[in-house]
């Protein structure tokens, strides 16, 4: 009989199995296009159990699976909704409800999606309900057993400086814990090290232990009497100061991360054994990086590190599958697929059959294009059913890109994406880093050829991709070598700024209608726009090849 598991805080996501295979993961966001939403204590919809109770209709429509074995949650087993408790059996149909532990499933989750038999497991965020630190191990014949539970709260840590970083856009408390981080790390590459700052970070970081608890501000007036910093809202550090305290925090960070995991990872029982990484802090690429140069260790760190991935462990510790499994495409399919056709007979874009070479070619003269297709990528990040991908050869494709279609900020790099067997080629890398896990150098001769992918310390977040993994995306690399002797795109996710990444054909021509995307794939259909865009190409555009 099928199972279901569901997280209702942020980053809301059901999973639903049957049989030992995952029909479908339904991040809430992607449901309702308002990113990180929660149903049941965070960023609440305005009907929240109305949009719960659409969602079991998707999902029973969807999967054909009308009532559950299990029903595993984090929490209690009830819907707690603005101090009103709602039984999960009321929305739910099960025989059994289980309560599952954050961490724990975080860890099953990268765990059974790794390809090892063994390895130790660290899950670490802002912090639920079994601590913020914990560390693992993971055997396949025999589960997940705990080793250390470190009281220590990186999450908190890192993400509160970006209320001090003027760069960064300020926000409610919230709101931001979920968006400074990355932002932050898109810093660090313009910053220095300051070594008289970085044994007080690192005591910072140390004496972190928050987990949910706000009430920061002596940790920071701490930090600001060692090191002298001002760190106030009202006059937010700017320019190299602020570049300096992010890259200072980011080492220190790395650090304490690592002095704490060691004494475990070194071990003579456990010295061999592949790491895998998890918990919301598993999105820093660049301690993921470190991990695998300084340490020496193989890292796995899957899709969903953010809290989507527990839903998916709640599901695959049930199931404790015994070879690895691949779920990055088991996202939701475009929710008004039918509804196409009335899309395109009510605007004025030219319609077209897809074709590889076609798309390369307009890629290659500069043009920015969506792609919608299949079913969706799961986790934060596009990689290829819900992209935007333009070339990266070109000049100055990263403010284009910005200024036509993403609206980020100018300090977050781009994302490359390349065959698996090509990425030693362009990058000192030869592993497979197919959710834009880790940053890798580009390789000199090609930084000059590569600068819309390549940031500002030659750095690129590379995603690989294998022809059984997305044969599309691969066959579209391959065209592009074809035509211009470089198998490399620009691929970032499908959304604009302040939206989770989409999940329906509505808002596919709102972005084009909105900006100036210069068309898109909707599966098998390629839908450009009749008039030239806006920014004209010939003028502009700056070859490195």
């Amino acid at each position: 009989m099928a199972n279901i598991s569901f997280t209702g805080s942020h980053n809301s996501t059901f999973v639903v199995e049957d049989q030992g295979k995952i029909l479908l993961v339904l991040e809430t966001e992607r449901f309702l296009g308002y990113k990180n939403s929660g149903l049941t204590q965070y960023k609440l919809p305005e009907n929240p159990i109305f949009v719960f109770e659409q969602i079991i209709n998707y999902i029973k429509k969807t999967t054909g699976v009308e009532s559950f074995e299990n029903c595993f949650s984090i929490g209690d087993n009830y819907v707690h909704i603005n101090s009103t408790p709602y039984p999960i059996h009321n929305l739910i149909t099960a025989k059994n409800y289980v309560v599952g532990q954050h961490h724990y499933n975080h860890a099953a989750s990268v765990f059974y999606q790794s390809p090892y038999k063994e390895s130790i497991i660290v899950s670490f965020d802002g912090g639920g309900n079994d601590g913020t630190f914990n560390v693992y191990h993971g055997k396949r014949e025999s589960g997940i057993s705990l080793l250390k539970r470190i009281n220590i709260d990186l999450g908190f840590s890192y993400m509160i400086i970006g209320q001090y970083l003027k760069d960064i856009k300020l926000q409610v408390l919230h709101e931001g814990h979920l968006i400074y981080p990355g932002k932050i790390m898109g810093l660090v590459s313009y910053g220095n090290i300051r070594l008289e700052w970085l044994t007080a970070f690192e005591e910072y970081c140390t004496s972190c232990k928050m987990n949910g608890n706000y009430d920061y501000q002596p940790l920071i007036n701490e930090l600001q009497r060692k090191t002298k910093i001002e760190f106030s809202i009202s006059n937010r550090l700017e320019g190299q100061i602020a570049y300096d305290v992010a890259a200072t925090l980011q080492r220190a960070w790395e650090n304490v991360f690592i002095v704490n995991i060691s004494n475990i990872i070194y071990r003579p029982e456990f010295s061999d054994l592949p790491l895998c990484i998890t918990g919301g802090c598993g999105l820093n690429i660049l301690l993921n990086t470190r991990l695998t140069k300084d340490l020496k260790k193989n890292v796995f760190v899957g899709p969903v590190p953010n809290d989507t991935g527990i839903a998916l462990g709640m599901i695959l510790n049930h199931i404790k599958p015994i070879n690895p499994v691949d779920v990055t495409y088991a996202g939701l399919a475009l929710l008004d697929i039918d509804m196409l056709a009335e899309y395109i007979n009510n605007s004025y874009y030219n319609l077209s059959n897809y074709n590889h070479e076609v798309l390369a070619k307009d890629i290659i003269n500069g043009k920015i294009i969506g792609v919608a297709r299949g079913t969706s990528e799961i986790g934060p990040r596009g990689l290829g059913n819900r992209s935007i991908l333009c070339s990266p050869m070109i000049k100055d494709m990263k403010n284009i890109l910005n200024k036509k279609v993403k609206n980020r900020e100018w300090y977050r790099p781009f994302a490359p994406v390349v065959r698996l067997e090509d990425v030693s080629k362009y990058f000192e890398w030869s592993k497979d880093s197919q959710w834009m896990s880790f940053a890798p150098v580009v390789r000199e001769e090609w930084r000059e050829k590569l600068p819309a992918t390549t940031h500002v310390d030659n750095t690129a977040r590379v995603q690989t991709v294998t022809r059984e993994q997305n044969w599309w995306l691969y066959d579209l690399l391959t065209e592009m070598e074809k035509q211009t002797g470089v198998g490399v795109l620009l691929n970032t996710s499908f959304n604009v700024n302040g939206k989770p990444i989409l999940n329906t054909v509505k808002d596919v021509f709102t972005i084009l209608k909105d900006t100036q995307l210069d068309g898109a794939v909707i599966e098998h259909n390629y839908i450009t726009k009749h008039v030239a865009s806006h920014y004209h190409y010939s003028n502009t555009l700056q070859y490195k090849w």
